[in-house]
């Protein structure tokens, strides 16, 4: 059937402002790692511990060995395993922080070898030959989509998805406050979660393909900075990039979960919500000490294109006053 001429509109969108046009599109990055190893038939692949849980679920009915490796206190590989032919290693571009890291070590040693998950780093660039993971959901308003850079000639096509009814929660928070409509966002993950392999859906891709993403890098860049001048004296963080990147947030590490949990809840009183990264690891008997100290210790403060100075001094003082707090 043609394409149709007239009748109503639909959301007026502008187009050509994908940042990544020769990626292949998923309805997640999870499913794009899934394609992924699939395609390229590994036996065994190296996850950090660090990482989300949802990576290693993505891969449940494939027959691969999941290995899981330890980081340092700048968030590089504690030791660098040897790989066989038929195995892979995934880093994750931490917080958008790790590209040089990845580029000067991570890529000289393994090669394609490597797998990047830049689901925190937007902005990082993919490396020639690396097969690089993006999930654009976490630093613009979509409800769902993924891209894999680099995969192989052998990948198939996904199955079309459609994501039309997913996309009530970012409606109802251009209406109302975003509690009222959190449950629906939730309901959202969870479906997401239980989707197979499919491609991104054409209304994910168009509103992706309207963003002004140099806009939106210049002002997490700008947030960061602003919060890098009023935090740092008081952050145990040190695995800054000698470069200002467009980051997913500012990771404030704490010394003690009392005093991590105490600054989430007075955040949380002051309607500034922050994620907890990634609270499974805490109970596991298995988390090495450094990474259950991230997990229970490190708040990543929103600092994304939707705020302003105003905004971050806002944050910055409700942190420090919390803090200043015996």
């Amino acid at each position: 059937m043609p394409e149709a001429i007239g009748g109503y509109f639909e959301l007026e969108l502008r187009s050509g402002q994908h940042p990544y046009p020769q990626a292949v599109a998923f309805n997640s990055a999870r499913a794009a790692f899934r394609a992924l190893v699939q395609a390229r038939g590994l036996r065994r692949i190296y996850l950090p511990h660090y990482i989300c849980a949802v990576l290693e679920h993505a891969l449940q009915g494939l027959d691969i060995d999941v290995r899981r490796y330890a980081l340092d206190a700048e968030l590089g590989l504690a030791g660098l395993p040897d790989l066989a032919g038929d195995e892979g290693l995934l880093y994750v571009d931490y917080f958008g922080l790790k590209a040089d890291y990845i580029r000067q070590v991570l890529a000289p040693h393994y090669g394609t070898q490597l797998i990047i998950d830049n689901s925190q780093a937007l902005f990082s660039q993919p490396l020639p030959g690396i097969a690089t993971l993006y999930s654009p959901r976490k630093f613009v308003g979509v409800a769902d989509g993924g891209w894999l850079v680099n995969g192989p000639a052998t990948l198939p096509a996904p199955p079309e998805s459609a994501s039309r009814e997913r996309f009530a929660a970012l409606l109802g928070r251009l209406e109302q406050a975003p509690e009222k409509h959190y449950g629906d966002y939730q309901e959202n993950e969870a479906a997401l979660a239980a989707q197979g392999v499919l491609a991104m859906s054409a209304s994910t891709a168009r509103v992706l393909d309207s963003i002004d993403y140099a806009n939106v890098a210049d002002r997490r860049r700008r947030n960061l900075m602003l919060l890098r001048e009023r935090l740092d004296g008081r952050n145990r963080f040190t695995a800054w990039p000698a470069d200002v990147p467009a980051a997913l947030c500012y990771p404030l590490l704490l010394d003690s979960p009392a005093q991590a949990t105490r600054l989430r809840q007075h955040l949380l009183q002051q309607a500034i919500f922050v994620p907890c990264y990634w609270r499974e690891l805490i109970d596991n008997p298995t988390t090495p000490a450094l990474e259950r100290h991230l997990a229970e210790c490190l708040l990543p403060l929103p600092m994304d294109q939707r705020y302003g100075d105003a905004d971050m001094h806002r944050l910055a003082d409700a942190v420090i006053l919390n803090m200043r707090t015996p």
